[in-house]
């Protein structure tokens, strides 16, 4: 029997606490309810809005790259045609100036202790033709046909030799690696020029086009029968990963 009291009392009294306090346990319990899913909503808005960030950084910097390649591209060309311009209104006869210029990447060394010779991917090499190779607008090198590869030659090696005009007086020259250097090599004793001078492509060898620059004279050597320059280049890099080919003149 007192049992029985003990559990009629004990539910009169929770009746009393739902009574009079269930609507504040409710708003108490919905407001909680109410943060969690905002929370939920919240964090998965935020989710979302960095993988689309993510995803748009990733398309807006592959437009931007390829935009860049086009700009880099037309911005070398534009850099040699006031040369070409110049020379059409010396000689009336010139020939129409149409270079072709490509894209193509470097894969690998050719030879682990020679860091003068690459690999390239991404064009094609021509038997017993050199193309002139272009940085960030600057001469880098040669492209050669080796076993039937395309393999560059990047400025300080022996064998990357392209013709060159020194100074406003266009001393005439042949740039030529030598003991880790880059020379102008075989320059006519009358030729006028001097330190600080600006080297560019002469366009005279058929592998770059005229007024490419390649860098500036810090010395002259006197080698007796023809007089050398050192040369400090512009292009100061060690390995590119992607250098333009001058496909066509």
């Amino acid at each position: 029997m007192k049992n029985k009291v003990i559990y009629v009392l004990i539910f009169a009294f929770l009746v009393f606490v739902s009574f009079y306090y269930g609507g504040l346990i409710k708003k108490n319990v919905l407001v909680v309810n109410d943060y969690v899913i905002k929370s939920a909503y919240d964090f998965k808005d935020f989710v979302s809005e960095k993988i689309s960030i993510h995803f748009n950084q990733i398309e807006q910097i592959e437009n931007l790259k390829e935009k860049n390649e086009k700009l880099e591209s037309l911005g070398m060309l534009v850099g040699t045609l006031s040369n070409e311009i110049n020379r059409l209104l010396e000689d009336k006869n010139s020939t129409h100036f149409l270079p072709n210029v490509s894209l193509a990447r470097v894969i690998s060394y050719v030879q682990m202790n020679d860091y003068t010779k690459v690999w390239l991917d991404g064009t094609k090499s021509t038997p017993n033709k050199n193309k002139g190779l272009l940085y960030q607008g600057y001469s880098v090198g040669i492209l050669i046909d080796k076993d039937a590869r395309p393999m560059a030659l990047l400025q300080g090696d022996e064998k990357c030799i392209f013709s060159v005009y020194i100074g406003d007086n266009k001393a005439p020259g042949f740039i030529q690696g030598h003991n880790g250097k880059i020379m102008v090599k075989y320059i006519p004793r009358w030729a006028s020029f001097k330190v600080g001078d600006e080297i560019l492509t002469s366009g005279l060898d058929n592998i770059f086009f005229a007024g490419v620059p390649v860098g500036v004279v810090t010395r002259v050597v006197d080698e007796d029968i023809y007089l050398s320059a050192e040369v400090k280049p512009y292009a100061q890099l060690n390995i590119p990963a992607y250098v333009y080919v001058i496909d066509r003149l």
